[in-house]
């Protein structure tokens, strides 16, 4: 087997990672392309809420905690090991184990930043801690958060050749489990969500392109290009740069014919062109179809049928 499975999504968010921040200003994190200005969701970011919606939703690794502090390294514990960890298996880890050195195993998740499709306008709000500061009977203390919303776009990349499996430690889990943890994976991202600043923000996809192909590859990574009409004050797909994306062809097999779309119904101007991504109508569906098959297609790699 030399499978992988890539997904790009497109979701509708609103300031989603900050940096220090300077004084009192809180700072978006920020990018710079052809002269305009992009705020943007780190991987870290994204990581971290994808394991903890995991350990909220499928308690995986409940009670334990692989870390050590040794040597004033935060690292994993040199008992740790994928079996007893999903989150080590999923996001890869890095140990010592004495008389042998420092082992690393590489992320078989590899997820890309979340970068707005829509400029930042450098929108600022101003605020302060007044009801309290009432309370007491003291001066309030002024505070700036910079704000933008916006669609994101990202792409999540599996090998899936390398879940459940670990030449360190001589492991190698059954075809099952490791389906099954792929499974929670895309289950989560499917729901995804992000607590910053006393809000939940969803980062829950209007938009879904990806399959399981016989390369591991993000074939839809900065593929996404949106367009905007103030008029009718709705969104449309660039459509054409995902159809060019998806006639390549590797070792005499067109991607198309691995690829499934997913979109949310009446959200896009255009859905009749974005049905048209991928030629078979059976290739583009309502978001949880869409996972369900993305769902099946990679269960028939490691069983060899799909549910």
């Amino acid at each position: 087997m030399n499978k992988g499975l890539t997904l790009t999504l497109v979701f509708e968010a609103m300031s989603l990672n900050y940096g220090e921040g300077v004084g009192n200003i809180s700072e978006l994190k920020k990018l710079t392309r052809s002269g305009d200005i992009f705020t943007y969701l780190s991987r870290q970011a994204i990581r971290y809420d994808i394991f903890r919606m995991l350990k909220e939703t499928f308690q995986i690794d409940e009670g334990k905690n692989p870390l050590t502090g040794d040597n004033t390294v935060v690292q994993f514990s040199s008992e740790s090991n994928i079996r007893d960890y999903i989150e080590a298996d999923l996001f890869g880890y890095m140990k010592t184990k004495k008389g042998v050195g420092s082992l690393t195993r590489s992320s078989i998740v590899r997820i890309s930043p979340a970068i707005a499709l829509e400029s930042f306008c450098s929108d600022l709000e101003w605020g302060t801690n007044k009801n309290f500061a009432d309370r007491m009977g003291v001066n309030p203390n002024p505070f700036q958060f910079e704000h933008q919303y916006s669609l994101y776009s990202y792409t999540i990349t599996i090998d899936l050749n390398k879940v459940g499996k670990d030449d360190h430690d001589k492991i190698d889990l059954d075809s099952k489990d490791k389906a099954d943890r792929v499974k929670k994976l895309l289950e989560v991202v499917k729901v995804l969500n992000r607590e910053i600043k006393g809000r939940t923000e969803s980062l829950n996809p209007v938009f879904a392109i990806g399959g399981v192909y016989n390369i591991k590859n993000p074939f839809f990574l900065n593929r996404i290009k949106i367009n905007y009409n103030k008029e009718k004050q709705n969104y449309s797909m660039n459509t054409e740069i995902l159809k060019s994306s998806a006639n390549l062809v590797f070792n005499k097999e067109n991607i198309k014919d691995f690829t499934k779309v997913g979109y949310l119904s009446n959200y896009w101007s255009n859905e009749e062109e974005i049905s048209k991504i991928v030629d078979k109508k059976s290739s583009f569906n309502n978001l949880n179809t869409f996972f369900d098959t993305i769902i099946q297609d990679m269960e028939s790699s490691y069983i060899g049928k799909s549910k």
